[in-house]
C-alpha cells in the first residue's frame, strides 16, 4: 500500500510541468544568469574596459599616465581629441570614464587629474573603478612617501544631471524591490481568472447581460488598483521609514508608476490566456517572473553586468521601469522628458502583453 501510494504521487509529480520547471528549469536558469553577469564583464583582462583620455601634446605628465592605464590589466585607454569630448563620451554613455590631464597638472600644488564620470552611478560601479583609477594616476605620477595628495579629482561631466547629495542604498534597492514584487500582481491576475474558471464564477459572468469586454475590464481593474495601492505603500514605507528622497518630479512618478502596474496588469492577462491551473500558473509564473526580475536588474544592478547582458535586460519591462525610478530618485532636476523613454517602453509592452492575451484568451470554457 505504501508502495503504491508513493508510485501514484511520483506519477502526479512527473506530471505536474510546472513543479518540474520550479525544482530543475529555475536553477539553471539562475545559474546561467549569474555566471554570465559575473563574468566577462567590462573589469575582466580578457574584455579590457575603455577609459577615454586627453592630454595636451606633449605632455610628459600625460604620456606617462597614458602608458600605464595601458599597461593596466583590465584597462585600455581611448585617446580623444579634447577634454570636452572626454567629457561628452561619459555623458553620452559610450565609456563609463574618462581622464583629463590639463598642461598644469601637478597634484603637490593642487591640480590633480580630472575624473570624468557619473556621481549617480550606484556605488558598487563608481567606487571600485574610481579606486582602480586612483591607483593607475597615483602610481604613474610618482606618489612621494608620506604625502597625502589629491591626484584624481572626480566631477560630473555636462550632460548629465546631478546626483542628490548622501545617496543611501535605499534610493536603489526600494524601487528594485518595488518592481519585482510589483508585477507579482500578474501571478495573482492569472490565478484568479484560473479560480473562476474551476468554480464556475466565469461561466455565470458570461451570462450576465453585459458585453464581454465590460468583463473582462471589470475583472482587470480591482487589480490595477491593488497594483497601485501596493506601489504607494512600498514607496510611502521607503520614504517615511527609510529615509528615501525623490530627486526629481513627483507626477512623472505618479505616472510611471501607473505604467509599471498597467504593464503588470497586462502581463497576467497574458498569463491568464495561456490556461492551466492554478498550481501550474503558480509554478510557471513564479519562475517567469524571477528571471524577468534577474535580467531586468532588480536583484542585482544592470550596471554591473556585462555589455551583453544589459542588452538583454531590455527584452524585459523591469529594467525600463527601474531605469525610470533611479533617474526620478537619484539625479536632481528630472521630469517627464528624462523618463519619457521608460514610459514609452512600459506603454509598449503593456499593448503588447494585451494584445497577445486578448487573442489567445478563452471566454467559453
Amino acid at each position: 500500500m505504501i508502495a503504491a501510494a508513493i508510485w501514484k504521487d511520483m506519477q502526479l509529480l512527473l506530471r505536474d510541468r510546472g513543479t518540474l520547471i520550479s525544482l530543475f528549469a529555475l536553477p539553471i536558469v539562475f545559474i546561467v544568469a549569474f555566471g554570465a553577469m559575473f563574468s566577462g564583464g567590462g573589469t575582466s583582462p580578457d574584455v579590457p574596459r575603455p577609459i577615454a583620455i586627453w592630454h595636451p601634446t606633449p605632455s610628459p605628465a600625460g604620456e606617462v599616465v597614458e602608458r600605464a592605464l595601458a599597461a593596466t590589466p583590465g584597462f585600455t585607454p581611448q585617446p580623444l581629441a579634447s577634454a570636452d569630448a572626454v567629457r561628452a563620451a561619459v555623458a553620452a554613455g559610450t565609456v563609463d570614464a574618462g581622464l583629463v590631464i590639463a598642461a598644469d597638472v601637478d597634484p603637490a600644488h593642487g591640480h590633480p587629474v580630472e575624473l570624468a564620470i557619473d556621481l549617480a552611478a550606484p556605488i558598487q560601479v563608481r567606487a571600485p573603478l574610481t579606486g582602480a583609477l586612483t591607483a593607475v594616476v597615483t602610481r604613474a605620477l610618482g606618489a612621494p612617501v608620506g604625502a597625502e595628495l589629491v591626484y584624481l579629482e572626480a566631477r560630473q561631466p555636462p550632460g548629465i544631471r546631478k546626483p542628490l547629495p548622501d545617496i543611501s542604498g535605499f534610493q536603489i534597492t526600494v524601487p528594485g524591490n518595488a518592481v519585482l514584487f510589483g508585477f507579482y500582481i500578474a501571478l495573482t491576475v492569472a490565478m484568479s481568472f484560473a479560480g473562476e474558471r474551476r468554480t464556475g464564477t466565469w461561466r455565470r459572468l458570461l451570462a450576465a447581460p453585459v458585453p464581454r469586454w465590460k468583463v473582462m475590464l471589470a475583472t482587470l481593474v480591482p487589480y490595477y488598483v491593488i497594483g497601485l495601492i501596493q506601489l504607494t505603500f512600498l514607496f510611502g514605507l521607503g520614504a517615511s521609514l527609510f529615509g528615501m528622497r525623490v530627486a526629481g518630479s513627483i507626477p512623472a512618478l505618479v505616472v510611471l508608476s501607473m505604467c509599471v502596474v498597467l504593464c503588470a496588469v497586462c502581463l497576467g492577462l497574458l498569463f491568464a490566456s495561456l490556461g492551466g491551473t492554478e498550481k501550474q500558473l503558480g509554478s510557471v509564473g513564479s519562475v517567469c517572473l524571477l528571471v524577468m526580475g534577474l535580467l531586468g536588474g532588480c536583484m542585482v544592478p544592470r550596471l554591473l553586468m556585462p555589455d551583453t547582458m544589459r542588452s538583454i535586460g531590455h527584452i524585459v519591462p523591469h529594467s525600463w521601469a527601474l531605469d525610470g525610478y533611479y533617474d526620478l530618485l537619484v539625479r536632481e532636476g528630472t521630469g517627464f522628458s528624462d523618463i519619457a523613454p521608460s514610459l514609452g517602453a512600459l506603454a509598449g509592452f503593456a499593448a503588447l502583453f494585451a494584445l497577445i492575451g486578448l487573442r489567445r484568451f478563452r471566454f467559453e470554457t
